[in-house]
């Protein structure tokens, strides 16, 4: 999903970001996470269209799915994969919960 997020701000916005190319999983993988991310992004709290959501999935204590927030007809949104749908979807961001998915953060890309 992360891969897919960056491919289509690089398409979508004709911007040159990038996220870290080795992500660590797995729990107590908070801070290593966190600590790479920090020269690709950086949190806000007014997203706009583009910027990364991170999310957790349900049944996960750390973030593992990310997607982008668009808005669409005025209402957020936002695009991202569901492997069960085959694809990226784009879902009404008030929506993300009753897929499991909470919102972790919105963060604004570092151009490379």
């Amino acid at each position: 999903c992360a891969d897919f997020a960056v491919h289509f701000v690089r398409e979508f916005f004709g911007r040159e970001v990038e996220l870290p190319g080795a992500r660590p999983r797995g729990d107590g993988s908070e801070n290593e996470l966190q600590d790479l991310s920090k020269p690709y992004g950086v949190r806000t709290e007014d997203p706009v269209d583009g910027d990364f959501v991170l999310m957790f999935d349900r049944g996960y204590t750390i973030p593992t799915h990310g997607g982008i927030y668009l808005v669409v007809n005025h209402t957020p949104h936002v695009l991202h994969c569901v492997a069960k749908a085959g694809g990226s979807v784009l879902h009404p961001l008030r929506k993300l919960p009753l897929l499991g998915l909470n919102i972790e953060g919105f963060y604004k890309w570092m151009d490379r």
